[in-house]
């Protein structure tokens, strides 16, 4: 009954105080809860990004280690092939063994070390094993026979009764193999043998043990480690090996779809995300695969490391939380004491408002409250006052005072709408002129890099294009191939046809070429007088000898006339082709030389042909 008494005096459409309490207090906490909200979402979403980030660079961090440490022993391994004691036939398998089993003394993560000869039989190996037997048809001798090579994770088959298993659980045995091929001392280019060796997997669980041990005090995370397949190759080290959906170990490929993070992964990129796995559960998920280090070309594992969504935002909720609550608190503080305020504000107002309802009403002993004070309300009082002694006075000057302030308002409206047009005009000339500036900017850009008769790129915009393209396969480390191309006896053609006839071929040759090079990267560009270029970034030599036939035999189909060549009744194309592998601190410079130098051997040797070379061959090829 009090509390619905209170309700029926709080009237704001009848008590202005009220009224104004009450949208002040309201605004106050509308905007607190709104910049609470904004506040709180904002952190969420940083904590969020910093957590994202964090599980990114544990994926990475975890990847690269796996890269480091498999680089280390697969050069340790060829360097110990390149070893007089290893290479040597004459030297004794005592001495051989002896050697292999200092490597494995020093690191325990050797399972088995064995050179054998070349027929595949076991000359000396750690601890003897396996002396005496033919491994002919392992995959780490077939492939170490013709280069040093790395074999992804798999369980051991002939060494599973012969060597310790490292695992504390009844995890079976499983080995990374590394093997290079060996030749004799005197004579580099004898084959003797492989030289091998049994990397236990363990390995792998001791680098992600160091990465995780100084995170256990303050993350809960799990980090696994799967072939580029999607085969499950390091469980978490909280849960066994398990064929069940993915509720620990298992391969996060079985269900009817893989993980996001796997697809990702697999497509050589790295990340995090927050996805739902095969237990139901949602996980921050951090993602990156293995690239290899150096001359280890690496094996493309997917590092997964995951955290459970629930867990890695509970403090961005729990902040979110916090900030709401205090900011209701905060708003509701304020719009009480607003409310105080306004009612304390409003009191003279009211008080001036009463007295002059009495005098309307007739009350002739009212009289208008007078504030002392130089603020607004005394300000009221006296003017109020003033009113009631002289109304018609004040009113008088209140309409001379309306109709001065009147013509003011039309005076100012004319003259900023005269402002107002010019600053428009303004404008529309200021719009017009950029328009033309652009259009010109642009004409002038194209002008620069296009060929005027041909309307391909000009020389200009191949040499920005192949410097940008030149550092690009730097960094990614990609090959690169050039196409020089030359109209054979064109000065002929122009002498004997003319200029017009001249100009019309290289239009139609430039057609040619342009429906032929049609990848984003690559570029086709007139080079200078009858001469064109192609820049063929990631392409192999094959692939640009390919392209350059096409070219040769497609301008060749379109049957120009020629009669004044020694090659051909018709127009005819000599093609130098070159493929470089940029390495940081070149240029290309060298790379235009050489397949300049094919250019002009293909026209040495009669014209109408492709010549090639490659700066890894030492020989070139008519193609």
């Amino acid at each position: 009954m009090v509390f619905g008494k209170w309700i029926r005096r709080l009237n704001p459409r009848q008590n202005f105080k009220q009224r104004l309490g009450l949208i002040i207090a309201t605004t106050i906490l509308c905007f607190s809860l709104l910049l609470s909200w904004i506040v709180g979402n904002t952190s969420k979403a940083q904590i969020k990004a910093g957590n994202g980030q964090f599980m990114e660079e544990l994926a990475y961090q975890m990847a690269r280690n796996l890269d480091r440490g498999m680089f280390v022993y697969y050069q340790e391994i060829q360097t110990l092939a390149t070893l007089n004691a290893i290479q040597d036939s004459r030297q004794s398998p005592e001495s051989k063994r002896s050697l292999l089993q200092t490597l494995q003394n020093a690191y325990k993560d050797y399972a088995w070390i064995g050179l054998t000869n070349s027929d595949g039989i076991v000359l000396a190996s750690t601890n003897r094993v396996l002396e005496g037997k033919n491994v002919s048809q392992r995959p780490w001798f077939i492939r170490g026979r013709w280069g040093a090579v790395v074999e992804d994770v798999h369980d051991a088959k002939l060494l599973a009764q012969l060597l310790p298993n490292p695992n504390s659980s009844a995890e079976p045995t499983r080995f990374v193999d590394i093997a290079t091929p060996v030749f004799n001392a005197q004579d580099p280019n004898k084959f003797e043998g492989v030289l091998g060796a049994h990397l236990y997997w363990e390995w792998a669980k001791h680098v992600r043990d160091d990465l995780l041990n100084p995170l256990h005090d303050h993350y809960n995370v799990d980090v696994m480690v799967l072939s580029k397949s999607g085969e499950m190759l390091l469980a978490p080290a909280s849960a066994p090996d398990s064929d069940e959906p993915l509720t620990g170990p298992p391969s996060p490929t079985l269900g009817s779809q893989p993980l996001i993070s796997v697809q990702s992964a697999q497509q050589g990129k790295s990340g995090s995300l927050v996805e739902q796995w095969f237990d139901g559960t949602s996980y921050l998920t951090g993602f990156a695969a293995t690239k290899g280090c150096d001359q280890y070309p690496g094996l493309g594992w997917i590092v997964l490391v995951r955290q459970s969504a629930k867990e890695a935002f509970a403090e961005a909720v729990a902040l979110q939380e916090q900030i709401i609550i205090w900011g209701i608190a905060l708003g509701v503080t304020s719009g009480a004491l607003v409310w105080w305020i306004a009612g304390w504000l409003i009191n003279p107002v009211l008080q001036i408002a009463a007295a002059a309802d009495s005098i309307r009403q007739g009350d002739t002993t009212a009289r208008i409250p007078v504030f002392s004070g130089r603020d607004e309300v005394a300000k009221l009082s006296r003017a109020v006052n003033s009113l009631f002694i002289s109304l018609e006075e004040q009113k008088q000057l209140l309409m001379a005072f309306n109709a001065e302030l009147d013509q003011k308002v039309k005076e100012r409206t004319a003259r900023l709408n005269s402002l107002n047009e010019q600053l428009m005009a303004e404008i529309s000339d200021r719009k017009q002129a950029e328009v033309a500036l652009q259009q010109a900017n642009q004409e002038l850009h194209r002008l620069t890099i296009v060929d005027g008769l041909t309307g391909m790129a000009n020389r200009r915009h191949v040499d920005q294009h192949l410097v940008q393209e030149w550092q690009r396969s730097i960094r990614e480390q990609l090959p690169l191939s050039l196409i020089l191309l030359d109209v054979d006896y064109f000065k002929r053609y122009n002498d004997f046809y003319g200029h017009l006839a001249g100009d019309h071929c290289l239009q139609r040759i430039a057609r040619v070429l342009s429906s032929q090079v049609q990848r984003s990267h690559d570029l086709a560009a007139r080079y200078g007088g009858e001469e064109f270029i192609v820049v063929l970034p990631n392409t192999e030599l094959e692939g640009a000898i390919h392209l350059a036939e096409t070219i040769r035999q497609a301008v060749k189909s379109l049957q120009i006339p020629h009669a004044n060549s020694p090659a051909s009744p018709y127009v005819t194309l000599s093609l130098g082709v070159a493929t470089g592998f940029p390495a940081p601190g070149s240029s290309p410079s060298a790379l235009i030389e050489s397949t300049d130098q094919q250019l002009y051997r293909a026209k040495a040797l009669g014209r109408d042909r492709v010549m090639s070379h490659s700066p890894d061959s030492t020989s070139s090829s008519d193609h």
